[in-house]
């Protein structure tokens, strides 16, 4: 018996289909979360902080796992031989800088776990966040950028 895979389509009316406007979608959500546990850290509210930044995280996680690899492995063969297309290039940005800020987010989250009630630890480890954030905010400029190319 032949079953056909239907891909539904998108949500906000391009040439994405649904699974790829989901992932946009819980990106901005995981960047909003990012953006909520930035605020608390300037109030000193640490705990609200950390915890905001392991909802954002594990989002970010699970959707790199069901949704981005998958993707990504699919397209191999393309993204390694249209290197000088610039969809490509900015899909490469995007995925090597997301990769890092998720390595050094679950570094991070690990280093704190053991002591999340003694926040003496993420001190030391500040200029390593500011840099996670900043990976990760690249990353999702990137992929909204690869976005915008690839399907609208």
């Amino acid at each position: 018996m032949y079953f056909e895979v239907k891909l539904v389509s998108g949500l906000f009316g391009t040439n994405a289909v649904l699974i790829v406007d989901l992932t946009l979608l819980i990106q901005i959500i995981a960047f909003i979360l990012l953006t909520g546990a930035l605020y608390y850290k300037a109030k000193k509210n640490f705990k609200l902080h950390g915890s905001l930044m392991g909802v954002a995280l594990m989002l970010h996680f699970i959707n790199f796992l069901f949704a981005m690899v998958p993707s990504f492995i699919g397209g191999f063969s393309y993204l390694t031989g249209e290197i000088n297309n610039i969809g490509v290039q900015t899909l490469w940005v995007h995925a090597v800088t997301g990769v890092l800020s998720l390595i050094l987010g679950f570094f991070l989250l690990i280093a704190w776990l053991p002591k999340y009630t003694d926040i003496s630890g993420c001190f030391k480890r500040k200029r390593l966040m500011d840099a996670t954030t900043l990976l990760w905010s690249v990353s999702l400029v990137f992929g909204i950028l690869t976005y915008i190319i690839f399907y609208t």
